[in-house]
């Protein structure tokens, strides 16, 4: 399958997953922007940003089977954009922060 369709096909699985938590899901209207989703809770007023990536793993050599890593598109907002990452098979996985201290 072509990548742009497996990232768009991600996107969708994982707003799919935020409304079935029974939050707003918006949706970007752009391809290369920093945030592919916003979510809202409507119990909380928690507002959250997330950027999605489609999991891939190794299918060859010493490290056959792990997680291909894949970077963000935008460093500069790391502090407020969340990860979530989407399986082939549609696994979701949030992202883990790693706290760093500058």
């Amino acid at each position: 399958m072509n990548p742009n369709r497996i990232g768009t096909l991600s996107e969708k699985k994982a707003i799919c997953y935020f409304v079935e938590q029974g939050l707003d899901v918006f949706d970007s209207c752009q391809d290369t922007g920093a945030v592919d989703i916003i979510t809202f809770n409507p119990i909380t007023g928690e507002t959250k940003c997330w950027e999605v990536k489609s999991e891939n793993f190794r299918l060859t050599g010493p490290k056959k089977g792990n997680r291909i890593s894949r970077g963000r598109r935008n460093i500069k907002f790391t502090k407020i954009i969340h990860m979530i990452y989407v399986d082939k098979d549609g696994t979701i996985r949030e992202g883990t922060r790693k706290w760093l201290e500058y």
